[in-house]
């Protein structure tokens, strides 16, 4: 290419006497190359920028090494206290909060594990031991030492939740195999070792791709992407590596099992402008070769051959990093070279001239069919939740990258095909993690809402300008008084007793995998918080930590994670009347089509904003005396509480927009029936419920031992927990309520019972029928899986049910008739205590107090819930 012997000495000479920008504009113009993905996480001693390379190549993008991010994380201190407060909590939220904040800005993720541990990664890593791995991994602070992350069990952890985050934002993960450096353990790097994260149901729709062509396990790696739908394959360094017989049987070989459509090409150019035209020119000449000799033994017809050689050059790497831009004109219609004459004149001599825009159709056979996605299924690290059918919504669409313009060349291209190259290259500085600049197209939004509910089941609500938030709260997030768990519904102070006050201050922390954009207000974004003491430092006093807390030790102790779905039950009242006589819209009787009819408009629009948020509704219907239920599918428990958050939001806007006041405390009519508002739990493990079986023998109630179990857990502790899932006087108010201890198999009287699916036999879910629309549910369902999980351990067992409406009563125990007898069964209950946490715990009872000596000493209390509600 440069014209002068073939030499080092030659060669170093020439390059000194034309300088880098003039070799630069020769590789890249000649490599013919329409995208670069770099990987700017290796350091080295000189480096360019993304922005150096956008003089060269028509689209450039970043690729985020998350090994890069774990350790920037960790070289900055958690707080004043230094680096030995680091906790694995503490880590998990800024390290996750980290690649939510980026994963807009770059097209993927890369892993560099195979390096440091191996790819045997564990998918199921206990807390204690990646929390042992963390403090080990900080000990290098002690000697004055950058952190480097090493310990095994702390790098299954990092990248499992890195891999979660990739796959609810549908970004693909590199990860290194193969051949590498001396470093590297080559055994380790095998790809089979990957099956256990390949074949766990959380990953089965994750994009995953083998770098390095995986050599010398070439076969392992073909083998992978032919048997799982989220397996690709690149051949960077690979090709140009090895010898020339070497690089032709290694893509063989990837291409003897692997679908067409799952191989591709990449440069894995670094350092020398040489390595990306090397790359590109080796690429297309094996592949040519290749190629042939598939057409030759009959393994591809001539229009197959070309169609892959496109693929594979260049379609299958822009379909699926989801690059955007103006692709260069298909295969065979650019003009010919010397590394694909061989093809072209196969193609001349067989059949007229093709123009292919698809792959043909005979490739489909190969593509290995989807597998499905276990609803609901959460990874005992996470803090989020992966639901196929429920996915956690987003502000929109990813801000859509738009090639630049570079100066135009008079270089001929080499090859028709231009490939998408994958690269190595290095930022001049290494900057911390919280402020690693990345072009970004801006939200459109304007401000931000964050939104939390206290420990009185308020909605609380703060809303920052998008820019103060991206710049300062994603990372800081925004300063409260701490009393504001301790604040009742009737007032906006602290309760008495309840440890807190105006004095100090936690964090809204924003976590990011929640943010919407509000369906009402399109100029407003959503995003749940999660409240720190200090930034990393979760408080003890915040529901929301508490539940995914709870929720990790389900899965991390018994594999099981639990669903929950609810019916939630609302009034509508005529804000002509305010909250004064309370005018319903209608005083339909219960199920009545007259009721649906009278607010058939507002359901419409009510399931219409759901359903955009991706929240399954299952049913509507007018409850009588002036109510109706919405009845929220299950998913993982936190998205469930999540989702019962934003169908309080979505009614009261509706309502409000049709001249209507919602309120959801219930009984406001002086006759109530049966509670309107319950929920239904669910246990399971991978794609499995579990909490029915069908073996009469261990259980004649159609559960399972963990049902048995769990059901056990709720029923002990369930007077105590009325004081989460019904905690203001009114609850109480029912005509029917939930009076006494027991359970039921059908009952709809029993305050718990089992309902069944598609078996009549086997139990689907249970259902604790005191779960009121005025809760907070992120504290209504830790308590529940603080019962559940003590009666897991305990191996607590239910009495028989009771399925008759007379039941006895004088044999049967009665449950709190008031809300002050439920905050002493709380308060002398020691699971819930050391479960909740005592802090926590202290505040719910003080609050539960003051509610009820306010509101049976205030005649105009139901005016005033309704009002907060």
């Amino acid at each position: 290419m440069y014209g002068v012997e073939p030499n080092e000495a030659s060669l170093k000479a020439h390059r000194e006497s034309i300088g880098l920008e003039a070799v630069s504009e020769r590789c890249f113009g000649g490599a013919n190359i329409d995208y670069v993905l770099l990987d700017d996480g290796l350091t080295m001693d000189r480096m360019l920028g993304l922005g150096w390379h956008r003089k060269y190549i028509r689209s450039v993008h970043r690729v985020l090494r998350i090994e890069t991010v774990a350790e920037a994380v960790l070289n900055q201190p958690v707080s004043q206290g230094g680096f030995a407060t680091w906790t694995l909590s503490s880590f998990d939220h800024r390290f996750v909060s980290t690649l939510e904040s980026l994963a807009e800005k770059v097209v993927a993720f890369k892993s560099i594990c195979a390096y440091r541990s191996g790819l045997r990664i564990n998918p199921l890593v206990s807390a204690q031991a990646a929390e042992t791995g963390l403090h080990e991994n900080l000990q290098n602070h002690q000697a004055g030492q950058s952190v480097i992350v090493s310990n095994k069990a702390f790098i299954d952890f990092m990248f499992v939740r890195a891999l979660e985050v990739a796959t609810e934002r549908n970004i693909p993960m590199q990860i290194h195999t193969g051949f590498g450096d001396k470093d590297l353990q080559l055994e380790l790097a095998n790809p089979l070792h990957l099956r256990a994260i390949l074949e766990d149901p959380l990953f089965a729709k994750s994009r995953i791709v083998l770098l390095h062509g995986s050599y010398p396990f070439m076969r392992e790696a073909s083998y992978l992407a032919s048997v799982y739908p989220q397996v690709h394959i690149d051949f960077g360094l690979v090709v140009p590596m090895l010898s020339v017989r070497g690089m032709r049987c290694a893509l063989s070989d990837l291409l003897d099992l692997a679908p067409v459509n799952k191989i591709m090409f990449s440069s894995d150019g670094y350092a020398f402008p040489e390595t990306f035209y090397l790359g590109a020119k080796w690429s297309r000449d094996i592949l040519a070769r290749v190629l042939c000799e598939s057409y030759d033994n009959g393994d591809l017809t001539l229009e197959e051959a070309i169609a892959a050689a496109e693929l594979i050059l260049n379609r299958n790497a822009i379909e699926f990093y989801k690059l955007e831009g103006n692709s260069r004109a298909p295969f065979s219609s650019l003009a010919r070279s010397h590394s694909t004459e061989s093809l072209l004149r196969l193609q001349e001599s067989l059949a007229p001239p093709l123009t292919i825009e698809k792959p043909p159709s005979s490739f489909e056979f190969r593509l290995p069919g989807r597998s499905p996605h276990p609803n609901g299924s959460a990874h005992p690290n996470s803090k989020d939740v992966y639901n196929e059918a429920n996915p956690t919504p987003k502000f929109g669409p990813a801000p859509q990258f738009v090639p630049r313009a570079t100066a135009a060349t008079s270089l001929a291209p080499v090859a028709p095909v231009a490939p998408v190259a994958l690269v190595t290259a290095v930022p001049e500085v290494v900057v911390p993690v919280a402020v690693i600049a990345v072009d970004e197209k801006p939200l459109e939004v304007k401000r931000v809402r964050l939104l939390y509910a206290d420990t009185s089941g308020q909605l609380r609500c703060r809303v920052v300008p998008r820019r103060r938030f991206e710049e300062v709260v994603v990372e800081h997030g925004v300063g409260i008084p701490s009393c504001i768990m301790g604040m009742t519904a009737h007032s906006d102070f602290a309760a008495l007793g309840s440890g807190l006050s105006s004095v100090g201050e936690v964090r809204l922390m924003p976590d990011l995998s929640t943010k919407i954009t509000v369906p009402w207000c399109s100029e407003d974004a959503l995003v749940f918080v999660n409240i720190h003491e200090k930034p990393g430092l979760p408080w003890k006093c915040d529901p929301r930590n508490t539940l995914q807390r709870l929720s990790q030790t389900l899965r991390m102790s018994y594999n099981l994670v639990m669903r929950a779905g609810f019916d939630i039950g609302f009034y509508l009242i005529k804000q002509s009347s305010g909250f004064q006589n309370f005018e319903f819209l209608t005083a339909s009787p219960f199920s009545s089509a007259a009721g649906v009819h009278a607010a058939s408009s507002i359901l419409a629009e009510i399931y219409d904003i759901l359903s955009s948020l991706n929240i399954h509704i299952e049913e509507m219907h007018c409850e009588g005396g002036g109510q109706f239920v919405v009845t929220v599918g299950n998913t993982h428990v936190l998205t469930a509480a999540d989702n019962f958050l934003l169908v309080r939001e979505t009614v009261n806007a509706v309502a409000s927009k049709h001249s209507l006041r919602a309120t959801f405390v219930p009984n406001l009519q002086e006759a109530s029936g049966i509670g309107s508002s319950r929920v239904r739990l669910s246990l399971w493990q991978e794609d499995l419920n579990v909490v029915g079986s069908m073996d009469t023998t261990n259980d004649k109630y159609g559960l399972s031992q963990f049902g048995q179990r769990f059901l056990g857990g709720i029923f002990h502790h369930l007077p105590a927990l009325l004081a989460f899932t019904a905690p203001l006087p009114i609850c109480y108010d029912s005509n029917n309520g939930a009076g006494y201890h027991f359970w039921g198999q059908g009952n709809l009287l029993a305050p718990l019972r089992t309902t069944y699916g598609a078996s009549p036999n086997e139990v689907s879910s249970l259902e604790l029928r005191q779960f009121n629309g005025c809760v907070n549910p992120h504290l209504g369902l830790a308590a529940i899986l603080a019962a559940g999980i003590d009666g897991l351990r305990k191996h607590i067992h239910v009495p028989k049910p009771i399925d008759i409406e007379e039941l006895d009563k004088e044999s049967v125990r009665l449950l709190p008739a008031v809300l002050e007898e439920a905050v002493a069964a709380l308060e002398s209950n020691k699971v819930m205590q050391e479960s909740l946490g005592a802090a926590l715990v202290v505040a719910i009872s003080a609050v539960r107090k003051d509610e009820a000596s306010f509101h049976n000493n205030n005649n105009e209390s139901k005016k005033l819930l309704a009002a907060r509600y």
